[in-house]
């Protein structure tokens, strides 16, 4: 983790910018000179190691019972800088005391805003990067919080700054007098779906962008109070957007003021976006280096101060196709809250999204199988913290010695990944290598079929064209009592029919398809053929 001491990353930032919409000083000293190193989530079953100057988000952690007090003493004597705990925040004298001893003040958290996504607010709000490093700006006293601020100050409105993507990047500190919707974008860091397709059907965003004007808007959305925005424009390029909630239209001093304001936003958005770029580029070349093996792996390895510690590769990718634009913010969203969430635990460890999914490449002490199951505890405890309109799930490669091997790791994530979404409808949303090999197997020879030009016939193709020309489920109830291994009961039970029905459509399966269930080998082979035109999970198909 990095130390920014002499930079700008301070408490008074972090006040100033989250202001009472998110946070609230509890207990100890108001510090807002108090240097912030960086964000740490700090998880009671796995807790990481605590930096001077930190952040620490308590997850999970309740305020208000006997341990309390020894918690923010521990932090305090690592030297955190800040505790923020999730309301509502019980402060006895214990907590009051320990707090001022240790000099380490306590903010309480609103209900409702995800850990995950509070993390990168609060790293965003300091100025600080993923990795815990200053963001360089030529004037940091422009940047989007702080305009933000100058704005709300210049229309006396609670302010939110957006991109294209209606993803919120910045908002003014002040946001009472607020509406449901922009309490809930403010919490998820995104103006939510349903408003935004309001919109969308509306016409509002080409009209906005056409225009070089603010825009008032009487009732953008349903539930909503007025509006007005201001597209946010760089030469032709339409950047994003500010948004103000206002009871009325604009004074024309008001509006040019709030156009001028639009312009500074645009450099500030530029500035930001080549400083990410120019650290994306350098992450994504290491990563490509990790996975190219060979003396490139070794070169970006040095590089990372990986050293020849063993490591494997984590990779996160929707479930489910979507909208485009949509998928890829939370994939960006994502991406940053992954290597917040790692580098409290692994901070070696780095996250770059490569291709439409986010690739992890994470350094361990052992080859083991406890620290694969602690790698799968931690994408599982991610991906059900974020918060997104995107599904996720992660495909976890076995741990390899050599880190020139990675690419065997990276094949068995992206595997994982894979059979993962051929089967969206089941819970799992995470999984190993080594737990999927059969139906991993299984899309292996679904390709190779294909490849070849293969067609499957036999007696399943009969009876899935009896299905299909009488509107029957056969093949359904095959396959129900091929899983209960022949039992009439169960299966009949599963698909909600009576036993009787369910024997007379197994002698219908014989004399169409013209098997012999009581035939081991036919059973085999059907229950392959099923798994194939399934894709590698039973019930895709269905």
């Amino acid at each position: 983790m990095s130390d920014v001491r002499g930079t700008s990353a301070n408490l008074g930032m972090l006040v100033d910018r989250l202001g009472s919409t998110l946070l609230t000083l509890k207990a100890g000293p108001h510090q807002s000179s108090r240097t912030v190193s960086s964000v740490i989530l700090h998880d009671p079953l796995d807790p990481p190691d605590v930096v001077p100057d930190a952040v620490v988000l308590g997850v999970s952690v309740a305020a208000g019972n006997e341990d309390f007090s020894a918690f923010v003493s521990a932090a305090a004597d690592a030297g955190a800088a800040a505790l923020v705990i999730r309301e509502p925040v019980v402060v006895d004298d214990a907590v009051e005391q320990a707090a001022e001893r240790g000099n380490i003040s306590i903010f309480g958290l609103v209900r409702g805003a995800s850990w995950i996504q509070v993390a990168a607010l609060v790293g965003g709000a300091l100025n600080l990067d993923a990795d815990g490093d200053p963001v360089d700006k030529t004037d940091s006293s422009r940047d989007l919080f702080t305009l933000a601020n100058s704005v709300s100050a210049l229309l006396s409105a609670p302010v939110t700054i957006e991109d294209l993507s209606s993803r919120v990047i910045a908002f003014s500190a002040d946001q009472a007098g607020t509406d449901e919707p922009r309490r809930l974008t403010i919490l998820g860091l995104q103006v939510p779906d349903l408003y935004t397709s309001s919109q969308r059907e509306q016409g509002v965003f080409p009209h906005l962008y056409a225009s070089d004007r603010p825009v008032f808007m009487q009732n953008p959305a349903p539930g909503t109070l007025p509006r007005v925005a201001m597209r946010v424009q760089a030469g032709d390029e339409v950047l994003g957007s500010i948004w103000a909630i206002v009871p009325e239209p604009l004074t024309p001093d008001q509006e040019q003021g709030m156009a001028e304001a639009s312009q500074v936003v645009a450099l500030a958005m530029l500035r930001a976006r080549v400083s990410a770029d120019t650290s994306r580029r350098r992450g994504e070349h290491l990563t490509t280096m990790l996975f190219e093996g060979g003396s490139s792996a070794r070169e970006a390895a040095q590089q990372l101060t990986f050293g020849s510690s063993p490591a494997c590769v984590l990779v996160f990718g929707p479930l489910r196709s979507g909208e485009e634009l949509r998928m890829s913010a939370d994939i960006q969203r994502a991406s940053f809250a992954l290597r917040m969430h790692l580098r409290s635990t692994y901070p070696r460890a780095i996250a770059e999204q490569l291709g439409g999914v986010i690739y992890a490449v994470i350094p361990v002490q052992s080859a083991d199988d406890h620290a694969l199951a602690a790698i799968e505890t931690l994408a599982t405890n991610f991906i059900s913290h974020l918060n997104a309109s995107t599904e996720f799930c992660a495909g976890l490669g076995r741990i390899v010695t050599n880190i020139t091997e990675l690419s065997v790791s990276r094949r068995d994530a992206d595997t994982t990944m894979r059979v993962l979404r051929s089967r969206p409808h089941t819970s799992k949303r995470v999984a190993r290598a080594a737990d999927v090999q059969i139906d991993a197997l299984m899309l292996h020879i679904s390709d190779s079929i294909a490849a070849d030009g293969f067609q499957l016939g036999g007696p399943l193709t009969a009876l899935v064209e009896y299905d299909d020309t009488h509107g029957t489920q056969l093949v359904e109830s095959l396959d129900s009592w091929l899983e209960h291994f022949g039992d009439v009961a169960a299966a009949a039970k599963t698909l909600h029919v009576h036993k009787n029905t369910f024997r007379y459509r197994l002698e219908r399966i014989e004399k169409i398809a013209e098997i012999a269930l009581d035939n081991p080998d036919v059973r085999f082979g059907l229950m392959l053929q099923l798994r194939l035109l399934a894709g590698g999970s039973r019930y895709a198909a269905k």
